[in-house]
Formats: structure tokens, C-alpha cells, sequence
């Protein structure tokens, strides 16, 4: 075999083995993390939104206190889920231990602090991609089907109806189509209601920075 021979067998090799080393098994392992449409990672405690936002009502902003101040609304700390849990306690056994988990986070071992509970990221769009939370949730206004109008985007177009839906799963394509098609149609409602069209449609720098 010659040098040219062997120099192209090697690449070869090495691409063909590059996903193994790199742990993808299958195509859906190689997509864009915003197109993992009904994914729902274990979580290390079962946290269930239908009963928080659904049956208890708590408002989405309470434990995503990021959500209307900047880009990420962030994941809640171990503290905001200890302001109710110091007191409740949990009706069931499996209920009182997944919030013992959550107890025990905050203490400490051999004077060095127990890691908090290590959620498993749902949404997360690529690196190239910007998107802001407080532009949405609270700066815009959204005009539903019907032509009424709200301050900030509802929680639910783009995560799904989270107080039904218990495990956090991602619920819809966050590809840029699914944005783009979003502000259009925002875009013809507000010039229907003579207000200023502000959603960018056309402009590549809004969202890739």
C-alpha cells in the first residue's frame, strides 16, 4: 500500500469511528438540541409542574425568576423550592423523600457543600442561535387570534401547557421557521390593530449575533 493509500485509509477509519468516540448512536443524537420535539429527560426528582403550576396555581415567574429581567429565565435554586418545603413535607412516602433530596442539598458534608440537585436541560437552543426571555415575557405585546392584546408572550405558546403537563418535556420545534412564522403573524395582527409592527422577520442579526 502507498503512502497516499495508507494516509486515505486512515481518515477513513477515523471517520467512521468518530461517533462512537463521540458517544452519537443514532441521527437524533447529531440534531440541533431545539428540534428534540416530546423530549423528556429523567429528572433526579420528579418534579411534576401540573401539580405547582396546574393544581396549586404558582405562577411560572415565581420559580423562573429570570424570565422578564434577561435573556434566560433561568432554573429555580434549591432556596425557592425550601420557602414552601421547610413546611410542607409531602403527603406520600416517595413525596417526602424526593423533598428530603432537596432538604439535604443545602446541608453540608465534612464542611464542603452537597452539589444542588443537577436538573437536566430541556430546551437549549445552539450557540449561534440568540434569544431573550425578558423581550418576550414581558416588552412585547402579543395579539392572539382573537385581536386581543397582552403584555409579554404566554408561557405556553412555545413550552406547551405546563400546568397539564407534569415532567417538563419540550413540546414544540424551536426551529427558526417556528419564530419566523411567529413574528409574521404578529407583524399582520399589530398593523390590523394600527400598532407599530416590531417583530423582526427579515433582519438575520436579531437572532444570530
Amino acid at each position: 500500500m502507498n503512502a497516499k493509500l495508507a494516509v486515505l485509509f486512515f481518515i477513513l477509519t477515523i471517520a467512521m469511528a468518530m461517533p462512537i468516540l463521540l458517544g452519537i448512536r443514532s441521527i437524533p443524537d447529531i440534531q440541533l438540541p431545539n428540534l428534540h420535539t416530546g423530549y423528556q429527560p429523567e429528572q433526579p426528582i420528579p418534579y411534576s409542574h401540573r401539580l405547582h403550576a396546574g393544581v396549586l396555581n404558582i405562577d411560572c415567574q415565581y420559580c423562573h425568576v429570570g424570565a422578564d429581567k434577561g435573556r434566560h429565565a433561568t432554573i429555580p435554586t434549591v432556596d425557592t423550592c425550601m420557602n414552601c418545603h421547610n413546611t410542607v413535607k409531602g403527603r406520600t412516602k416517595s413525596a417526602q423523600a424526593n423533598i428530603q433530596k432537596i432538604a439535604d442539598s443545602l446541608m453540608s458534608e465534612g464542611g464542603k457543600p452537597v452539589p444542588g440537585i443537577a436538573w437536566k436541560r430541556v430546551h437549549n437552543n445552539p450557540d449561534f442561535v440568540y434569544f431573550n426571555h425578558q423581550t418576550h415575557v414581558r416588552i412585547a405585546k402579543y395579539i392572539d387570534e382573537n385581536g386581543k392584546v397582552s403584555d409579554g408572550v404566554d408561557c405556553t405558546y412555545c413550552h406547551g401547557d405546563m400546568a397539564k403537563n407534569g415532567v417538563a418535556k419540550q413540546q414544540e420545534q424551536l426551529a427558526m421557521g417556528f419564530c419566523i412564522n411567529c413574528h409574521r403573524t404578529q407583524n399582520e395582527r399589530h398593523l390590523a390593530a394600527n400598532l407599530p409592527a416590531r417583530a423582526p422577520a427579515n433582519s438575520c442579526d436579531a437572532c444570530h449575533r
